[in-house]
């Protein structure tokens, strides 16, 4: 039996195209598959390819969105943080995979707006923390809902990434109800860590 194209009806050279979990999978030409010939398979393997790039985009798009609904919640005047929150969506657009979350977009739009220095998802060892804060000698991490139920990984996470970074750098952990409630006060929590670490007392937090 002759396997016909998909989308064309030429005689089919290729299997179907599965891109579940980001790989694409080969199956045996038959017709428990749709087929493409070698042309209408590369046309339509770059069509997925960017209608993905683009569903990233939307996503991140989103956490931006829900980001400024969060700040607006706070009674934030919104035009102040107009330019940090442009800064922030053109940085998405061009690293997709920096913001995985629409508090990390908030985090960073506060960050901006208060021209702290940041770098998102950086790599400490075989771990990658949220937010690197050179000014601060600040590792600043982004606890969900999950995260309380992992207080002891954490509290050993922490400690091995604070060993590899060195002093002084500490480590802050940033909870989301936190967030909710006083995004515009992270500023004000970082520069009182400067405080503590005159103490010597703190070897990370959890606010």
């Amino acid at each position: 039996m002759s396997i016909k194209c998909w989308i064309c009806g030429e005689p089919a050279t290729r299997t179907k195209l599965d891109y579940s979990y980001g790989i694409v999978s080969q199956f045996p030409i038959s017709e428990y598959h749709r087929c493409y010939c070698d042309k209408c398979y590369n046309e339509r393997s770059k069509q997925i390819t960017e209608e993905h790039a683009m569903l990233a985009k939307l996503r991140k798009r989103e956490m931006i969105r829900k980001a400024c609904d969060k700040l607006e919640k706070q009674e934030t005047n919104m035009y102040e943080y107009k330019e940090a929150i442009e800064v922030v969506s053109d940085f998405v657009e061009d690293n997709i995979d920096k913001i995985d979350s629409s508090y990390e977009a908030l985090t960073a739009i506060v960050l901006v707006h208060h021209r702290i220095y940041s770098k998102m998802q950086y790599k400490v060892g075989k771990y990658q923390v949220d937010f690197l804060l050179p000014d601060f000698f600040v590792a600043l991490e982004i606890d969900g809902d999950r995260h309380k139920h992992k207080k002891e990984y954490d509290t050993r996470r922490d400690k091995e990434i604070k060993k590899i970074l060195g002093e002084p750098w500490q480590i802050i952990r940033l909870s989301t109800d936190y967030l909710d409630q006083n995004a515009k006060k992270l500023p004000k929590a970082l520069h009182e860590v400067l405080d503590y670490r005159a103490t010597g007392k703190v070897a990370w937090r959890r606010l």
